[in-house]
């Protein structure tokens, strides 16, 4: 469950999976550093080991810096927010860096940055002196409305994404919308693919609702990206209440990530996180759709949102199905079900907001023939469905 609060400045929740529980706060406008300062300085921190995205403008970062080293000393990492990056080379790279830096038990770890940075430094926070505290100041519309909503930290091995990880709460999430207004419309548009698949997969009532708010030129006010965020919180706590290490029925948030995530590996940065879920979105609905679980008005209502979104729905030329085959198999979700060769494991839907379920579980395993027309589905240009 949650508890929120609305304001003029922002919004304040408290959000709570199973016995975890953890502050939320939305700012935007420049008082909103003088709340951050309040709010950093109850922490009584030694210091601040600060993971910062190399992308994030050097003004902001150096802004977070003089608010946070009026509370202490502050340690500087900055890493590079690509794929490629992601792994336990960098991570091994700026804990060497941070313990050099006089890291203690009293220090706090704070993620500055997208959801790729808030991963590198939340496994961090999880593994420096078995766990630190860890603080999530996001600069993406993503990682405000999906990343930082999990407890879950991880790193890509060479085989695949989020292989290697553990599970990690931050003490506090503090997101300025501010730090919005440096991103590219892409950016934005991304993101929102992560709240289509929240309605789609889990609170279809609102589908309406986004219908009416996105916008293919991803031009928002506060109040419309503080809805988003909202929504996606809604969303995530309903399935994540009883389920925060996300093993059974929050796995729906997975939907559409099995082949999303092939994608965004093999297309090596041609392709942003948000819009490969999208696809593997279209090509999961595809999947259901050929055995036969969902009907085409459902299955044209992942076309409605993400062409309202402005999202991609074909794969970006050159990717071979052999090769996101060859990825799909080695996806992190193996293993809730015994292996059925000539198959792989998904989540799919039999109908917005209902999950499929055989036998009770959240995976269905798919013959590779099937899940082969779901990705070539999203290969080529096809005329858009409509929906009933």
């Amino acid at each position: 469950m949650t508890t929120s609060a609305r304001s003029t400045a922002g919004l304040d929740r408290t959000v709570r999976f199973g016995d975890v529980s953890y502050d939320f706060h939305v700012r935007h406008g420049h008082g909103a550093w003088h709340d951050m300062g309040q709010r950093f300085a109850r922490l009584d921190a030694d210091r601040f080991v600060v993971v910062a995205d190399t992308g994030v403008p050097a003004g902001l970062v150096a802004e977070t810096e003089a608010h946070l080293s009026a509370l202490a000393p502050v340690h500087l990492l900055p890493v590079q927010a690509a794929e490629t990056e992601k792994n336990l080379v960098a991570l091994d790279r700026i804990s060497e860096r941070a313990l050099r830096g006089g890291i203690t038990r009293r220090s706090v770890v704070v993620a500055l940055g997208g959801g790729l940075v808030g991963n590198l430094a939340g496994l961090l926070a999880a593994l420096v002196f078995r766990g630190v505290r860890l603080v999530h100041m996001p600069t993406t519309l993503l990682a405000m409305s999906d990343s930082v909503l999990s407890l879950k930290q991880a790193v890509n091995s060479r085989c695949g994404k989020n292989h290697l990880g553990t599970f990690h709460a931050p003490a506090l999430v503090w997101n300025h919308l501010d730090f919005l207004k440096s991103l590219p419309a892409d950016e934005i548009r991304s993101a929102l693919c992560e709240l289509v698949k929240n309605v789609l997969g889990i609170v279809p009532e609102r589908f309406d609702e986004a219908a009416r708010l996105l916008r293919p030129d991803a031009r928002y006010t506060p109040d419309a990206l503080i809805s988003f965020i909202e929504l996606c919180l809604d969303a995530k706590t309903s399935v994540m209440r009883e389920d925060a290490t996300e093993k059974q029925q929050a796995l729906v948030l997975e939907y559409g990530h099995t082949v999303g995530h092939a994608a965004e590996l093999l297309s090596e940065g041609r392709l942003r996180h948000g819009y490969a879920i999208g696809l593997g979105m279209l090509a999961a609905a595809r999947v259901s759709g050929e055995l036969g679980l969902l009907d085409r008005s459902d299955e044209a209502a992942h076309h409605v949102l993400l062409t309202r979104n402005g999202a991609p729905t074909t794969l970006p030329d050159g990717l071979d199905p052999d090769a996101l085959l060859g990825i799909v198999r080695l996806d992190n979700k193996r293993g809730y079900v015994a292996a059925r060769p000539g198959s792989c494991d998904l989540i799919l839907l039999e109908g917005l907001g209902r999950p499929h379920r055989p036998g009770g579980g959240m995976i269905t395993q798919v013959d590779e023939d099937v899940l082969r027309t779901g990705i070539e589905s999203v290969l080529a240009a096809r005329p858009a469905l409509v929906r009933a």
